[in-house]
This record gives C-alpha cells, sequence and structure tokens, in this order.
C-alpha cells in the first residue's frame, strides 16, 4: 500500500470514528457496537506534557519505563477523573485552544497517538481513574466507565444493554416529603418496560447515565431502576440531611462504589477517608480497589504497610498475599502468608492461599 493510499485509509477511519462519537453523543442509549469495534482499530490521542520537541521532530517514542503526565478532568461530585481521549490530534489542539491552557515553564502541551486499542490498557493504571470522555468538541462527547474501558483491553465488545446492579445495601430510607421523579427507559432483552426512578433534589440526572443502572425495589415484588451515579447523590443527599448515621452512610457510599464497579470514584473517597482520620478502614477499601482493577504492586505495598500497622485486620494479609502470588513474588508470598497463619491459625482463606501457593510453587520453572 502506497504512503497516499495509507493516508486516505486513515481520514476515512478517523471520519468514521468522529461520526460514530456523534451519534453516541446524539443518543446514549443507542447501540455502541459499531462504536466500539471502530475504537479497537482506530488510532486514538492523549493531551500530555514534556519537554518542547526538538526542531523539525514530530514523533518521540515512549521508553517501556517512563511515566508520563496525562491530562485528566476531575468528577465534582464523586471524585473520580476522566481522561479525554481523541479520534484525531486536530481535536488535540482545539481541546487546548478552548480551555486557554497554559504549559508550566520549560513544558508545552503535545498530543500523544496510540495505535489500535493501546490506549484503553494504558489508562487503566491512572490514579483514580473513573473512564474516558471520547471528545470531539464542547457539545460532542460520550463516557466509557471502567467497566467498558476494561472490556476494551481485552479485545473485546463491551455489552449494548445498560449495564444492572442489585441494591448493594439491605435498606434504603428515603425521608418523608422526599420529591420522586418517575419515568420509562428504553427497553432490554429481560426488561420490556424498565421504569426508571430518580430524587430531583439529589442531583442532575444526564442522559449518559442511564448506562449504568441499579434496581431498586417498590411494594408488591414491583422493582424501579435508578442511575448508579444518581443513587450515589442520593446517599451524599442523605448524609447531608442527617437523615441516617454520616459514618454508615459514608461506609455505604464506599460499598456501592466498589458494588457498581466505580472504582475511581472509590478510590477518591478513600483518600479523603484517610484525611480524616478513617485510615484503617479508607486502606481497606484502597487494597479492594487495587486488586479488582490488577495495579497489583500498589495493593503489595500497601498491604505491606498495613500488616505492620494494623496487623489484626485479616484482610489486609489476604489481600496481600494475593498480589505477591500474582506477581510471581512466591517467596515474599509464602513469608507474609507464614506470619498470617501465625496471628490466624484457623483462618479458611488463608489454608486456601496457602494450598495455592503450594501447587505454584512446585511447578516447575
Amino acid at each position: 500500500m502506497t504512503r497516499a493510499a495509507k493516508g486516505a485509509k486513515l481520514d476515512a477511519m478517523v471520519e468514521s470514528l468522529e461520526h460514530l462519537l456523534r451519534r453516541a453523543a446524539r443518543d446514549p442509549m443507542a447501540p455502541r457496537a459499531a462504536l466500539y469495534r471502530e475504537l479497537l482499530r482506530s488510532e486514538t490521542y492523549l493531551l500530555t506534557l514534556d519537554e518542547p520537541l526538538a526542531e523539525g521532530e514530530s514523533r518521540r517514542v515512549t521508553r517501556a519505563d517512563a511515566s508520563f503526565p496525562v491530562w485528566a478532568d476531575k468528577d465534582p461530585e464523586l471524585g473520580g477523573v476522566w481522561v479525554p481521549v481523541f479520534p484525531a490530534r486536530d481535536r488535540v489542539r482545539e481541546f487546548v485552544v478552548e480551555r486557554g491552557l497554559a504549559a508550566p515553564p520549560g513544558k508545552e502541551f503535545l498530543w500523544m497517538g496510540h495505535g489500535p486499542g493501546q490506549v484503553f490498557s494504558l489508562l487503566r493504571g491512572v490514579p483514580r481513574f473513573a473512564g474516558v470522555r471520547l471528545r470531539l468538541d464542547r457539545e460532542t462527547a460520550a463516557q466509557l466507565s471502567w467497566p467498558e474501558v476494561r472490556a476494551l483491553a481485552r479485545g473485546r465488545l463491551p455489552p449494548d444493554s445498560p449495564e444492572l446492579h442489585d441494591l448493594p445495601l439491605e435498606r434504603l430510607v428515603i425521608p418523608a416529603g422526599a420529591r420522586l421523579s418517575f419515568g420509562r427507559l428504553k427497553s432490554w432483552e429481560g426488561e420490556p418496560r424498565p421504569l426508571l426512578l430518580t430524587m430531583p433534589d439529589a442531583g442532575r440526572f444526564r442522559p449518559e447515565d442511564a448506562r449504568r443502572l441499579v434496581r431498586l425495589p417498590l411494594r408488591d415484588g414491583r422493582h424501579a431502576w435508578t442511575p448508579c451515579r444518581h443513587f450515589l447523590q442520593v446517599l451524599r443527599l442523605l448524609k447531608k440531611l442527617g437523615v441516617e448515621g454520616g459514618e454508615r452512610l459514608v461506609q455505604s457510599l464506599l460499598a456501592s462504589q466498589l458494588a457498581f464497579e466505580m472504582y475511581g470514584e472509590a478510590e477518591a473517597l478513600c483518600d479523603w477517608l484517610v484525611h480524616r482520620g478513617h485510615e484503617a478502614y479508607a486502606w481497606l477499601g484502597l487494597a479492594a480497589v487495587y486488586g479488582r482493577t490488577g495495579r497489583l504492586e500498589d495493593c503489595a505495598q500497601l498491604c505491606g504497610r498495613a500488616v505492620v500497622k494494623y496487623p489484626g485486620e485479616r484482610a489486609f494479609h489476604v489481600h496481600g498475599v494475593r498480589a505477591l502470588m500474582a506477581l510471581g513474588r512466591l517467596r515474599d508470598a509464602s513469608q507474609r502468608l507464614e506470619a498470617a497463619r501465625r496471628l490466624f491459625p484457623d483462618d479458611a482463606a488463608l489454608a486456601d492461599l496457602s494450598r495455592e501457593l503450594s501447587v505454584q510453587i512446585a511447578r516447575p520453572a
């Protein structure tokens, strides 16, 4: 294929991706299979900071062990960060101009190109990562949540139907006099007439949020759905109103974020808890976030500190050993496990880990 033919093919892919992004932005609940397929075969771009390019230089290759800053927008209510991903380098330049961004001395804003599908694996290591915002311009953007990014990082197409969750709490007490709004959602397989429930005072409803829903039991065995994001806003409102114990609601908020796979928001909440004197509880949440998102080195380091400071908390021992085993650090895992079993000799989870570790050690190198 000639250089001109390759350029024409690339232009066609960018045009197709931008068309699909516009359609997703107009109708967030529309099927996205075509968009997902296009993302897995298209080059994408990030905004980063680096030293100015040398004269005449148009490409810089990042070393395998290098770290680099990635521009991200913090969620003002829930605290996770959303990373803008662009379908073309010109869109990165437009973003910088539109926001009036200024680079610090000695640095400049650069676009960073990535081959098809590569950006999704890369971004899962961003602290407090909540998801991707596929961005064309101020009015045109579509979000991909953490579960969708994970699927794309593995080369799989996320499902088109909404992501559904059951209520992660035993009960939710809505205060008397609260305003409730009901509506209808587009049907999906197994749910021909889904009912939407929101509390207008708890936060804004966005059509994009309806891609991730939690089931709310009603009377007579019926149920309604509310966006997971809005459900978290309800918990925050209840805490503000003092309807129930504030500490219990914060724990419910963290449990819900973990259940909904909203790991960036959960990590931000854990950082907030650390600074308010709840370090042990926050570290338990962080260990769960790191383990579930594949940040195994972070998990091993955190649990290494935690078992020294909070030796009586069994979960730190379990999370730490699992992370070390997954990293292949079997000697460290064995030492950590031996110390844990001295503290908890009858613990079933540690006994299971001991058997798994014995199998790994016995395997030929």
